[in-house]
Order: structure tokens, then sequence, then C-alpha cells
């Protein structure tokens, strides 16, 4: 035990010297010392990766997109940096894309820009280049967008950063994006890349919102992103060259904070009722562009919607998973006033669309979407909060257009007037794609337009979907005044393209048959089986002596016996040719009994030619049929 305590007293005593040495030293240490920080090195592919750089493509780029090619080279160089963007629909990747960076910074705030050398296989635009993209935070990502043109020829390009004294720490070196143009690839090639100081970068000028004034209302808690962030540099050579700039490189102001703050992301939050101004510098250069917020208060949200997802294709609401949109607001120039759509508002995070402005706007689903196929649905719905006073001449026109851009386009509007609209609050729409005169079709929908003229300035727009109504069973429904109608032989279909014309995989062996139930063994009823293994559905179809006049309100009624609980049965009208069809579902709600059910078409349609009732029993669609069998009896037009 003593040697142990002596040893102990020894490493103190040697520790305690330790420290009143280096105590000592500190005073002997130049006050010019500096702390050692970041490596300084700005060589990004100079004949091969330097320092640790790794490459990291976008998870769904290309990934075989890059390569160091040793054969085509700049200058006599050892090799250069190659990149083939693959042709429009490769199944391995639709566009070349990737970053590249270190794993531990460097400090390039000596440099003033990237620079490279590049050309192509063809001449080409790059889409995207820049650098501080590193996966992280991209707190300084920088790039030049849609300007960066390639020729066949080697040339020198480069890319100015925005304010250099940010990048004592950077990892993202370089990165790029670039899709195929005309739906081909191409081949490009980069060396000799790498941050220099060129001496020549001048006369920067900072911009926010595209360096434009603007003007907006807004309410307590919601976000607004300043987006349209850039520095202009001149290259020395009379060339000004336009740099897109994360907010990290800004300092951005408010001039009230208690109406408005700004975080260091570039994010408005409005916390308080007033107006304030939003302004930012850069570099210490006041930028062009600022933000006027009128804050009105609380803002009251729009009702949310509890319809079954199942039942609904939505271009914007957060109650549902929105469908791919092309745009909110086309900007359709020259004639074209409306303001807004893009981004939408996040107001307590509830995202909501404002347009001002309004003479008319369009919401497109057909440019790099596919157009929506509503055949299934029933309704639009929609809510609109008119933010002025409502004069008696204003209206909004909903106009929905199917077949844009193709031979076959149509469409058909409804006009919403001052009446239905409420000034400074929400009202609800359910519209019936029946009453959009001139949509006989609705299998590609691409634009749904908000029409006023300029009758109505400024609105907002939330919870846009179109859904199918499920009628609820109605039992115990008086008959009287019904019509009957006669019984069809059935058929069963065993995919979803299923032809009306010539109905493809029916049975005629399926006949109406006295009732098996035991419930009425002498009544003729009709019958149908989804075959074991069969897909989707099965079903009859009825042809009428005379067509049925449904400009006014009708509904059809039918009675059910069903093996299962809750199984949905479509309905679908026909004329005779085909061309125009609505169609609505119910549920049944018992099981092995006779219920009725009665589905509503009111509205939904003025064809006055109905000749046809097509009925879909079990419409699952990808659920294999058990054998199960229904039957059915007294189809009912109620006028």
């Amino acid at each position: 035990m003593k040697n142990i305590k002596f040893i102990n007293s020894k490493v103190l005593l040697l520790l305690a010297c330790i420290s009143m040495a280096i105590v000592g030293c500190d005073r002997d240490i130049s006050d010019d010392a500096i702390e050692a920080g970041f490596p300084q090195n700005g060589d990004v592919f100079i004949d091969g990766f330097s320092a640790g750089l790794d490459y990291f493509p976008f998870g769904d780029s290309f990934f075989e997109a890059f390569s160091v090619d040793t054969e085509t080279t700049f200058g006599g160089s050892d090799a250069s940096m190659r990149f083939d963007v693959p042709n429009e629909g490769n199944p391995d990747g639709g566009y070349a894309g990737a970053i590249f960076r270190t794993s531990s910074g460097r400090d390039l705030s000596e440099f003033d820009a990237l620079t490279f050398y590049a050309k192509g296989s063809e001449a080409r635009t790059i889409n995207d280049i820049g650098f501080g993209q590193d996966f992280g935070e991209n707190k300084f990502q920088a790039e030049i967008t849609g300007s960066l043109q390639l020729t066949t020829n080697w040339k020198k390009y480069i890319i100015p950063i925005p304010d250099p004294s940010k990048l004592t720490e950077e990892r993202g070196l370089l990165w790029y994006a670039e899709g195929p143009e005309g739906g081909t690839g191409f081949s490009f090639w980069l060396d000799d890349v790498k941050f220099e100081k060129l001496g020549t970068i001048a006369q920067p000028r900072p911009a926010i919102l595209e360096g434009n004034d603007l003007n907006e209302t807004t309410f307590i808690g919601s976000q607004r992103p300043l987006t349209g962030l850039r520095q202009t540099f001149n290259l020395g050579t009379g060339i000004d060259e336009i740099v897109k700039a994360a907010p990290g490189y800004f300092n951005f102001t408010s001039s009230n904070p208690s109406v408005a703050t700004v975080n260091e992301l570039g994010v408005v939050n409005v916390v308080g009722m007033g107006t304030t101004v939003i302004t930012a510098t850069l570099g210490g250069i006041d930028a062009a562009g600022s933000l006027t917020l009128e804050s009105l208060g609380e803002f009251t949200q729009a009702p949310i919607p509890d319809r079954d997802p199942e039942n609904v294709i939505s271009l914007f609401s957060d109650a549902y998973t929105n469908i791919p949109v092309d745009y909110y607001n086309g900007f359709f120039a020259p004639f074209q006033t409306t303001l807004g759509g893009a981004p939408p508002l996040n107001i307590g995070g509830e995202e909501v669309i404002n347009y001002t402005d309004l003479n008319f706007v369009g919401v497109g689903t057909f440019l790099n979407v596919s157009p929506i196929d509503a055949t299934q649905m029933t309704h639009l719905h929609v809510d609109i909060n008119v933010q002025e006073a409502i004069d008696a001449g204003d209206f909004i026109r909903l106009e929905i257009l199917n077949g844009v851009q193709t031979p076959d386009e149509i469409s058909g509007s409804v006009t919403l007037n001052s009446s239905q609209l409420v000034s400074n609050g929400w009202a609800s729409f359910d519209i019936a794609l029946g009453d959009f005169t001139g949509l006989s079709v609705r299998d590609q929908l691409g634009l749904l337009f908000f029409v006023s003229d300029a009758t109505v300035s400024n609105i907002y727009v939330d919870n846009i979907y179109y859904y199918k109504e499920v009628i609820d069973p109605s039992p115990n429904v008086d008959d009287s005044g019904a019509t009957q109608v006669e019984l069809p032989i059935g058929w069963e279909s065993t995919t979803l393209t299923y032809d009306f014309l010539g109905f493809a995989g029916s049975d005629p062996a399926i006949e109406a048959n006295p009732d098996p139930t035991g419930i009425n063994p002498t009544a003729n009823v009709m019958r149908t089986t989804k075959t074991v293994g069969a897909d989707f559905f099965a079903g009859t179809f009825v042809n009428l002596d005379a067509p049925i006049d449904f400009s006014t309100s009708q509904k059809l009624r039918m009675k059910v016996w069903s093996p299962k609980l809750g199984i949905p049965i479509r309905v679908r009208l026909e004329n005779a040719d085909n061309s125009v069809g609505i169609e609505l579902d119910a549920n049944t709600t018992t099981s092995n009994e006779w219920e009725e059910l009665e589905w509503d078409f009111s509205g939904m349609n003025t064809a006055p030619d109905y000749v046809r009732v097509v009925v879909f029993f079990e419409f699952i669609p990808g659920v294999p049929g058990d054998g199960s069998t229904y039957y059915y009896d007294d189809i009912q037009i109620i006028n």
C-alpha cells in the first residue's frame, strides 16, 4: 500500500509540474500565434481526386453517370471527370446528378470562385452546377442554373462565391444535376476543377425575391420562405454571372420583430399583428428586394375534410396525400395578372393557397405528370375564402379541361355567384361533375381554372380534391311510384379494362333464377357469382325499354341479398353508344338478408337518354373471388 501511495504521489507531482510549465509557457507564446484551422486547399480534381474527395450520386439519379477518363483530358492532363447523362426513360435513372465532398471541412475563405474547364460531346446547357451541397445542412450552397453552355471544345467556366468569408469549414466542393434534353442523353467532361483567387470578381449585387419589392397580407402563425436569393458579379470580362445563393449567405432583418422574425434559413415567421418590412444584406451590401407584410391577426383554417381517402383524388389538402401537380399557378402570360400559389402559405403548420390580383389562374396536372382519370369520381370539392367585400356582380367560375393539349380537349364550367361566396370567411363547395356543362368525359383532367375576371381579386383556397360519393343504404323505402324494369343476364369481368359494348368475359349461363335463399323461394330474382379466383367484380346490365331522362332529380333503388357485410356495389348509367356514363357506389350494411339500397343521381348529369343500367358486385380490384353469389331484385327508377 505504501508503494501505491508513493507512485500516485509522484504522478500528481508530475502533473502539477506539467500544469505549471504550461501556464508558464503561455506567456512565452507570441501574441500573433494563430489557432490551427481547416486546410486551405482549393483543389477538387487535378488529374484525380484531391485529399479524400468522395462521390455521392443523388438517390434517384443514374449511379453510373460518373467516371474518371484518361482519354479525353484538358491540356495534356492525366485524367478528367466524365459524366454520361442517360436517355429519357432510362430504368436505372432518368438524369445524372451527384455531390463531391470531403470527409472534413476546408477553409475556402481566401478564394473567390470555383473554376474548371469543360466540354460536351455536343453543345448542351447544364441544368445546375455549383458547390456547397454536402447532404447535411447545405448551409452555403451556391449554383448557376441554366446558364452554363457547353461547346464541343474545352472552355474555362467561373462560378463566383457569393461571400467567401462564410466558407471556413466547407465540405461540399462540387455538385451537379443534368437531365436529357429532347429525350436524348450526352456526355460532358470537367478538368482542372479548383477554387481560385482570381481577383477579377467584382461589382457584387445581391438580391432577395428576385430583386422585387413585394406587399403581402398574412396571419399570425404563417411561415413564408424568402425565395429568389441570388448574388450577381461581373467576371471582369464584361459578363455578369448570376449565382443562386443559399440563405446562409444573407443577414435578414425585420423592421418590426413583434410582427415577424426571420431565421437564418430565410423563413419568415409571423408572430403578431401589424406591419413589418423584411430586408437583407450580403457581405455588408444591401440586397435588392423587400417584403412588406401586413399581418391581419389570427387565421381561421378551412374545415377539415373527413371523406374516406380511398374515394378521393386530392390536388391540394393537408388532410390527404396529394397527387403530383405541375403547378398551382401556371402564369399564363401575357393575359394573366394573378400572383401567388407557389409556394403555398404555411399558417400554423397548415398549408393554404393565396391568390392575389386574381383574374384567372390554373392548377395544372398535364405537363410533367399524368392527367387525372376521374371517371370514378362524382364531385369536385374546394374551400374558398374571399378576402374583400363582395359586390352583387362578383363571381368565381370554376373550369375543368379534359384532354389538355390533345385532339379531344373538352371543358366544362360552373359559376359561383356572389350569394354563394363569403367575405372574410370560408365557403365550402361540393359540385357534381355532371354540373360542369360540356364535360361529358373526364378521363384526362389536366387543368382546373379559377376565373374571376377581376371581380374578385384576393382569395384563399384550400382542400381542392375530386371525390366519389358513396350513398348510404336506405332501408324500408316507400316503393310507391316506382317503375320496375326487366331483368337481364349476368356477366363477370376478369380485368379492370372492361368493354361496355362487348362485355368481355360475360357468362350467358348466369340467368334469372328462383331465389335459393329460402326467403322467397317462388320469386324470380337475379343472381351473379364472383368465380373463385376471379379478379375485380361480377355484374349484370339492364337494357331499358325507353331512355331515362335524368335532367330532373332521379333516384335508383334495388333490393340486394349479400353473403357478406360491407360489400361495395356500383351502379353505372350509360347512353346507347356508351359515350356518356355516370357512376355511384353504395355499400351493403348487412349480410344474408335482403336490404334496399338507393343511389341518388340528382344533378350529376343532364343527359336525357340513359338506356342501360350496369350493376357491379363486389367491386374490389385485386381481391380474388371466393365463389360468393349475390342476389338482387326490384330495380326501380324513382321520378
